[in-house]
């Protein structure tokens, strides 16, 4: 097996630092990413298998080669005889794509066997591996003997490949971090020549046009995106390849157009590009720059109040969390950093999903290694979840990585328990048990050790749990029976009971008044109170529940029967704008809740005077369809004014995301405002709180 260049570059850097060294070092000194970085030590580690050695990698501290019995100087003389292969498999095919993209000829099939140094044969079998993905991306690759190979298709097209492989292939650093020929492999220097990577910045610069204000609201991502779909197009201009006229009137009138993004400011935009670059840009150019930024404006929805209101996603991820609870016995739902992430995880995700894009995950092999129970665990919950979406097991692999950080944080206990010791067999059992709980849970502290007799007399304020050897005359939740040498699964399970026994049933016992006895003993000041615990206050404070009778009503005359109640309370001015807006968002997607008949309305406008959360109760079912006869009867109105603070936005995300908890669905359900006060109070202190541990 032969290593590439880059691969020997970090070997030989590993041999010059004995000791461990972070992937972040290793990056700097060879001029790479760090996810780069991990993606090359494993084909690393491949390659050092047949030689005896390995890479030995410590938590925290890095990576270094251990050599085992072999002496690292066998090492030196095995790099000097090995020559480097200028691709792998995966970056040849990458190469001969770039080529095939970049060319308006056919390629003979001997001169890319040539420019890859492998055989023909090699270069039929990756074109064939090639084609379905060329064929995804709406071209079509044509091969025939004496043409050569060529890709077919619509100037478009080519330009969305183009820029859907930058995005797949190349890292933030590659774009803006330094020159194309330092540090960076041969094929990423075809992808940033095809990308027009030296005009990047300069197209950043001209996209910030001072009425562009909608592009401090883009995903990072989208963003990025938008950057190198600008800079691809510039480079296919210089090259030549143009935007044909029909395709061009097709594609503009094809879409929505926004006043948000106005014409002018493509044409201005081309103005700005023309004079510091001397390239000129045809009428079809211009529309076809127009309808970049108007499907970037689009993504975002100027009037949208939620940074994830994808009802059908959030009801995709409480599926799958639940699977995994009920696989595992984890309380999944109970950790907020898990859902937030799986949600944000998510929406790319399933978008290239939905396109059939390519998925690609370095590190799959090495989670496959590392977490062998847990990725068949998700890999069976996604398809129970989940059973009309095909998941690729490159995927998988990140939600693992999801979970297996949850599992982290759950394994944790949230402070220390006492415990008490039964042992009948002798205190020489006793004490071998106590030395394995110090061991596999530190955070327990044995407090006593006492006959069955004594424990049960013992008031139970006194301690947490009753620990035993052998079945004892006791209910079941009073105690729990393990072996003196707890071994690695009786240790696991015991954490599982104690989170979900231990110490749900003391929170139960407890209820609200424990929380507000420590809330107390702080004696906070409310005016150091900081804005989000304000903000869930003023929120909660004024939420309200109205029957509202619809009949004969439709979405518009609905929705602005709601905006008028809001309207007399203060919240908002023009009520037929508002409703305009809802109704313009419901055409967008259904923000009904699935297998419920409840709804999130959710919008943001400067008519708004403040946030405000209502639920309203109507009298007969809106939104009713043939495929769904149930229809919506009861809405969660959420509005908010146009610039609202980070705080406001992160409480009515936190709310709308509990509508993946049953409890609230079924509260909404029934409507009595208390009831949902009480709740929704219990939850966001539980997510201030959250916050707070985590530095927010």
């Amino acid at each position: 097996m032969s290593i590439t260049k880059r691969q020997r570059e970090i070997v030989e850097f590993l041999l010059e630092h004995p000791h461990e060294v972070t992937a972040g070092e290793i990056a700097i000194a060879v001029k790479v990413s760090t996810r780069t970085v991990h993606r090359e030590l494993q084909m690393i580690e491949k390659w050092l298998e047949p030689l005896g050695m390995k890479l030995e990698k410590k938590s925290g501290t890095g990576v270094r080669i251990d050599p085992g019995s072999n002496d690292l100087a066998a090492l030196h003389q095995q790099l000097e005889l090995n020559e480097y292969v200028e691709f792998t498999p995966e970056e040849r095919k990458l190469f001969m794509l770039c080529i095939l993209l970049d060319e308006a000829e056919p390629v003979k099939l001997l001169a890319l066997s040539s420019d890859l140094k492998v055989t023909v044969s090699t270069v039929s079998n990756d074109l064939d591996e090639l084609e379905p993905r060329i064929r995804q991306a709406g071209l079509k690759l044509v091969r025939r003997r004496g043409y050569g190979v060529k890709i077919n298709g619509s100037e478009t097209a080519y330009r969305a490949a183009i820029a859907g492989l930058a995005l797949e292939f190349l890292d933030e650093s590659d774009l803006f971090g330094r020159q194309p020929e330092q540090g960076v492999s041969k094929v990423n220097q075809k992808l940033l020549s095809m990308i027009g990577h030296r005009d990047v910045l300069t197209v950043e610069n001209a996209l910030w046009q001072p009425d562009i204000d909608w592009l401090e609201n883009i995903p990072e991502r989208q963003y990025t995106k938008l950057l190198i779909q600008l800079s691809v197009a510039l480079a296919r201009i210089r090259k030549g390849f143009t935007v044909g006229r029909g395709t061009a009137q097709k594609t503009i009138h094809s879409s929505t157009l926004d006043m948000n993004v106005p014409e002018y400011m493509a044409s201005r935009l081309c103005g700005v590009l023309s004079s510091q670059l001397g390239i000129s840009f045809a009428k079809e150019e211009q529309s076809y720059l127009h309808k970049l930024l108007i499907e970037t404006e689009q993504l975002i929805h100027s009037t949208r109040l939620l940074p994830v209101d994808d009802l059908v996603l959030l009801d995709m991820v409480r599926s799958l969390m639940d699977q995994m609870q009920e696989r595992t016995g984890y309380a999944f739902q109970e950790d907020r950093l898990l859902r937030e992430g799986l949600i944000a995880h998510m929406q790319p995700v399933m978008e290239r999903i939905g396109g059939q894009q390519s998925i690609r995950n370095p590190l799959l092999q090495q989670i496959r290694k590392d977490y062998d129970s847990l990725f068949a665990d998700v890999k069976k919950a996604v398809h129970i979840a989940w059973p009309d979406t095909d998941v690729p097991d490159e995927e998988i692999g990140f939600l693992v990585m999801h979970f297996g950080a949850s599992i982290e944080r759950l394994r944790v206990l949230k402070r220390e328990i006492r415990a008490i010791i039964v042992c009948t067999s002798g205190i020489g059992s006793s004490r071998m048990l106590s030395s394995r709980l110090s061991k596999e849970i530190p955070e327990i502290r044995i407090i006593d050790s006492a006959s069955w007799y004594e424990a049960a007399r013992i008031p139970e304020e006194d301690y947490d749990l009753i620990l035993s050897t052998v079945d004892l005359p006791m209910e079941p939740h009073q105690y729990y029976k393990v072996s003196p040498l707890l071994t690695a699964d009786e240790s696991e399970r015991l954490r599982q009971y104690i989170q979900n026994t231990t110490l749900q049933r003391e929170q139960g016992k407890y209820g609200d008044s424990k929380g507000s006895r420590k809330a107390t003993d702080r004696n906070p000041d409310p005016a150091g109170l900081d804005a989000t615990l304000i903000e869930i206050v003023r929120i909660i404070g004024k939420f309200q529940v109205f029957p509202l009778d619809n009949g004969r009503m439709g979405f518009y005359e609905t929705a602005f029967a709601m905006c008028k109640v809001l309207q007399e309370s203060g919240v908002l001015k023009d009520p037929e704008e508002i409703a305009r807006l809802l109704e313009a968002r419901e055409s967008v997607g259904s923000q009904k809740i699935p297998d419920t008949s409840l709804a999130l309305f959710h919008t943001r406008s400067d008519g708004i005077y403040r946030p405000s959360i209502s639920l309203f109760q109507l009298s007969e079912p809106l939104l009713v369809t043939p495929d769904d006869p149930v229809g919506v009867t009861h809405i969660l109105l959420m509005v908010g004014p146009g610039e609202l603070s980070r705080e406001s936005l992160e409480v009515l995300s936190e709310i709308s995301a509990l509508l993946l908890q049953d409890e609230m669905i079924m509260l909404l359900e029934k409507g009595i405002r208390d009831d949902l006060i009480h709740y929704l109070s219990r939850e966001l202190v539980g997510f201030y709180r959250s916050k707070t541990e985590i530095g927010g």
